[in-house]
């Protein structure tokens, strides 16, 4: 424990350290919703370590894209079919939300990746189970695609909300065999200009003719919250062993305490 506050007292430090944020991104298309995710900084679910984003979703350009973000912020996705719940005689299961979720991976210069590690494991600690058990079916992605939806803007600069073409649950990340942890990669948080994301995830000579990998679907809106994402992008990662760069899964867990969903009038 004296570990622990010895090193939150340190990050505490740093917080005052931190160089300046990075502008709030330009207001380019209209937002219909204001997202809050009060996010905590370690074990500790208190103020001290915490801090809150606030971000705009477009509705108006990807109705569908912020229909299913919305969903996966609040009350979850289900997409779990009536035939995989007729042909079982008992079947456990949980929509897929933020309510379970965390940072994934820290890529300072890059983004912050929030998402579901594991279904299983968080239908477990939902329940107060120490394993999901045999009957637990975890969600698959969610039908049908949208990468036909409107790619309302690039991937220009830092503070912008991006999720797979495809929908959530379709990062390029995510073993698509392990339905488990497909929401691993949910939604990423720009910290600084990534044009890759506007390519396709392809690299065939049709590319050309496929819509880019990731679609824009808000922004942060305000300086406090830019300069939280600028202390998330700065935190300490998990080194893996024998493996270079500086990219990786936050050194203390990052969770998402509370989601708040205004609509614009």
């Amino acid at each position: 424990q004296q570990r622990y506050d010895k090193y939150m007292d340190s990050q505490y430090e740093e917080v005052k350290d931190l160089p300046p944020a990075q502008p709030i991104p330009a207001v380019t298309n209209r937002i219909t919703y204001v997202v809050q995710m009060i996010i905590d900084i370690g074990a500790k679910r208190d103020n001290y370590n915490a801090g809150y984003m606030r971000f705009g979703l477009y509705g108006d350009d990807s109705p569908l894209s912020v229909k299913q973000m919305l969903f996966f912020l609040t009350k979850g996705i289900t997409s779990m079919d009536q035939e995989t719940l007729e042909d079982r005689l008992e079947v456990d299961y949980m929509p897929v939300s933020m309510g379970n979720g965390s940072v994934q991976t820290i890529s300072p210069g890059k983004g912050i990746v929030f998402g579901l590690p594991s279904q299983s494991k968080a239908y477990a600690e939902n329940k107060g189970m120490r394993t999901a058990g045999n009957n637990f079916v975890p969600q698959n992605r969610p039908m049908p695609t949208l990468e036909g939806e409107k790619f309302p803007r690039p991937h220009s600069c830092a503070g912008l909300i991006s999720i797979p073409a495809k929908g959530i649950g379709y990062d390029n990340n995510s073993d698509s065999s392990n339905l488990d942890e497909i929401y691993s990669s949910a939604f990423t948080i720009t910290d600084a200009p990534l044009p890759d994301l506007d390519k396709p995830s392809t690299t065939t000579k049709s590319a050309q003719q496929q819509p880019p990998s990731h679609r824009v679907i808000g922004q942060i809106i305000d300086d406090e919250s830019m300069q939280f994402l600028e202390r998330l992008a700065t935190l300490p990662v998990q080194k893996k062993l024998g493996k270079g760069g500086t990219s990786g899964p936050p050194l203390l867990k990052v969770r998402v305490r509370d989601v708040d969903v205004q609509k614009v009038k």
